[in-house]
């Protein structure tokens, strides 16, 4: 029944992504409608925004989406190891969205309330000594794409940013893994998108890439390896 489900959404979800990559300004030029892959943990789910300020966006709206960070690691164990869950502070400070100056209490709050973010934890993959996957719950979907932009355009400006695919967000969160390629493949079948704001970027023509809910930011199935 779940695999009938899971396929179903994902046939919602590739129409949805090939109906908007014809409409008028909805993507750049060169883009196509790409294979989202099913989901084998329950895959795409449906539905609309909840009115909590998550998913407003049309593709957005068609991703999976969590009760909390219990089901979010659970969620991601099914693309990659996600092992020794972690929502302590010293953990959870993400050095790619939080200042550095500032200790990590104070840091994260201040960086939940700019970014939308709900709730973190992290989970190690097959290296623990590699870095932790850093997760996010989202209560603000578009405050997070908003707040992911700037700091994106920032790193690039100083040098030491990066235009890859990173970051893969459903519904109501947002996933950064530390894994191999085909890991990072994987979550595509969890019901997620890779989110992209780095300025004039593309992703190859054989990929699908649509707005996201910020202007400047796409989301596309595109893993860059």
């Amino acid at each position: 029944m779940r695999t009938k489900q899971a396929l179903a959404a994902a046939a919602a979800l590739l129409a949805l992504l090939g109906t908007a990559s014809c409409d008028e300004g909805a993507g750049p030029p060169g883009s196509q409608s790409g294979e989202v892959p099913a989901g084998k943990n329950g895959g795409l789910t449906g539905g609309g925004s909840g009115g909590d300020g998550t998913a407003s966006g049309r593709v957005e709206a068609q991703l999976a989406k969590v009760a909390g960070t219990d089901e979010l690691v659970r969620l991601i164990g099914n693309a990659t190891t996600c092992t020794s869950a972690s929502t302590k502070p010293k953990d959870t400070t993400f050095s790619d969205i939080d200042a550095p100056s500032e200790g990590a209490a104070a840091g994260i709050a201040k960086t939940n309330a700019e970014w939308g973010i709900k709730e973190r934890v992290t989970c190690d993959g097959k290296d623990a000594s590699a870095n932790g996957h850093e997760l996010l719950v989202i209560s603000d979907m578009a405050r997070f794409e908003a707040a992911f932009k700037a700091r994106q355009a920032a790193d690039l400006a100083a040098g030491k940013g990066d235009t890859r695919t990173r970051w893969f967000i459903g519904q109501n969160f947002a996933a950064r893994i530390f894994a191999t390629d085909s890991d990072e493949r994987e979550m595509l079948s969890l019901g997620t998108l890779g989110l992209n704001c780095a300025p004039h970027y593309v992703a190859p023509p054989q990929s699908t890439t649509q707005p996201a809910i910020v202007k400047g930011c796409i989301l596309t199935n595109y893993v860059d390896a």
